[in-house]
């Protein structure tokens, strides 16, 4: 049996509150960011009983890495010890990053138009699509072989949960991805928290 994994992603930015497509650009929590954090740490701590039996995993992006460090610190564990593996970062926005969509509609609406047609995959222009970074993710979580708390990303979530789900391609960019709460993966049942 497919270990257990606990996806939390990263507590909100500023960005993240204005819209802005930030992908793998640094850019830090905000205190609302970090109480989600604290939410679903207290969550994890209610579900897990004996941690020492789980991997902790983190996107190397700042904010998710600081994620994880809240995590473990309140969970009582050491701070810094955890894994980091580049498969796990956003989706990279490429020329889209920093901006929202409204202003990307105005300024390059054919590039929105066509991402938005073929959200799986259309290639943002020096970027990724969907389909590129559901190659990387899936290839990590292929080698899963313990159960594993991770920290990561909206596009890291939704490829799993449409993975599991069965999802038609083109839906996954619009999956649920809320960060006040804990994906729960076990086997090929996926869940909230």
């Amino acid at each position: 049996m497919k270990p257990t994994l606990y996806l939390i992603r990263h507590g909100q930015t500023d960005w993240n509150a204005l819209g802005r497509l930030q992908g793998q650009t640094d850019i830090p929590m905000n205190r609302l960011g970090q109480s989600q954090v604290e939410g679903n740490a207290s969550k994890l701590r209610d579900l897990v009983a004996d941690l020492h039996n789980f991997d902790f995993v983190s996107s190397p992006i700042n904010r998710a890495r600081e994620t994880m460090k809240l995590i473990r610190k309140s969970l009582g564990l050491p701070v810094e010890d955890f894994q980091m593996d580049d498969r796990l970062k956003e989706l990279n926005y490429g020329e889209f990053s920093s901006h929202t969509w409204e202003e990307l509609r105005e300024a390059r609406p054919q590039d929105v138009m066509d991402r938005f047609d073929d959200s799986w995959g259309y290639v943002i222009p020096s970027g990724e699509c969907y389909a590129m970074l559901s190659k990387r993710v899936l290839n990590w979580f292929h080698e899963l072989e313990r159960d594993t708390i991770v920290a990561a990303h909206a596009g890291v979530s939704r490829v799993l949960q449409g993975y599991l789900a069965k999802c038609p391609d083109n839906y996954v960019a619009f999956l649920d991805a809320p960060q006040d709460r804990v994906l729960v993966i076990k086997g090929q049942e996926v869940s909230w928290l």
